[in-house]
C-alpha cells in the first residue's frame, strides 16, 4: 500500500539562463512500513526533495501526496495542521527548545496541536530509545546521541503516518550512529510506521529496506 507518491515534481530558482534546477522531473513512491534511504552528493536535491516531501516548500511542478492527500491543494492552515498529525521531522541540528526538559520536547507537537499527549505511548518510546531517567533533564545537557534520541522521539510522539529525516546520523560517531538508527528501525516497526531519510553514510543507508540514489535533481537508481 503506497503511503507517499510524487508526480515529476520539479522545482526551479531563477530563469532562462540563471535556472536552476534542483529537481527536474522526480517520480517517488514509498509503501507504508518501508525504510528508505535517498543518497546523493551534496548538492544532488535529496534535501529539496524532503523539503517536499514534508510540504515545507511548494514544487514549481507536479505533485505529491501523502495517504492520498495532494499537499500543494491545501491551503496554508490546512497543511501546518496536516503536517503536525501526520508528518513527524527529524532534523540533523535536532531542532530542540533549551528552556524546555526532555519531557516538554517530546510532547510539544501535541500540545502546540491542543491534543494532550497519550503518557502510556510516550513512555514507551522513552524506554524503547533509552532515554528513561532523562525525562526532567535540559536538552542543553545532553549528548548529542541523546539529543538525536529526543528528536526522535518528538517525531513519533504524535504517531504520525510517515517519519522524514535529514542526515538523522550527521552529527553522531559511527557507533551512536548505529544504535540511534537501530532505535529508529525498531520503533517504526513497533508503530508501524514510515521513514525517509537522506543521508550520505553508505553504512547507514545499507540498513534500509531500499536505497535510491539522487543526482542533478534527478532519481538515477532505485
Amino acid at each position: 500500500m503506497k503511503i507517499l507518491e510524487t508526480k515529476n515534481v520539479k522545482k526551479y530558482y531563477g530563469n532562462g539562463d540563471n535556472c536552476v534546477k534542483a529537481l527536474d522531473g522526480v517520480d517517488l513512491s514509498v509503501d507504508k512500513g518501508e525504510l528508505l534511504a535517498i543518497v546523493g552528493t551534496s548538492g544532488s536535491g535529496k534535501s529539496t526533495l524532503l523539503h517536499m516531501l514534508g510540504g515545507l516548500d511548494i514544487p514549481t511542478e507536479g505533485s505529491v501526496m501523502i495517504n492520498g492527500k495532494e499537499l500543494s491543494k491545501m491551503k496554508e492552515e490546512q497543511l501546518t495542521i496536516f503536517r503536525r498529525r501526520q508528518i513527524g521531522f527529524v532534523f540533523q541540528n535536532y531542532n530542540l527548545v533549551p528552556m524546555l526538559n526532555v519531557y516538554e520536547n517530546i510532547v510539544l507537537p501535541l500540545e502546540l496541536d491542543g491534543n494532550k499527549p497519550d503518557r502510556k505511548y510516550v513512555h514507551g518510546i522513552i524506554d524503547l530509545l533509552h532515554l528513561k531517567g532523562t525525562e526532567t533533564r535540559f536538552t542543553n545537557g545532553l549528548s548529542g546521541g541523546q539529543q538525536q534520541r529526543v528528536a526522535i522521539a518528538r517525531a513519533l510522539a504524535s504517531k504520525p503516518a510517515i517519519i522524514l529525516a535529514d542526515e538523522p546520523t550527521g552529527n553522531l560517531d559511527s557507533k551512536t550512529s548505529q544504535e540511534v538508527l537501530g532505535l529508529l528501525k525498531m520503533s517504526i516497526k513497533k508503530f508501524g510506521q514510515t521513514l525517509v531519510m537522506i543521508t550520505h553514510n553508505n553504512e547507514i543507508a545499507q540498513l534500509a529496506d531500499r536505497i535510491i540514489r539522487i543526482e542533478d535533481g534527478r532519481i538515477c537508481e532505485g
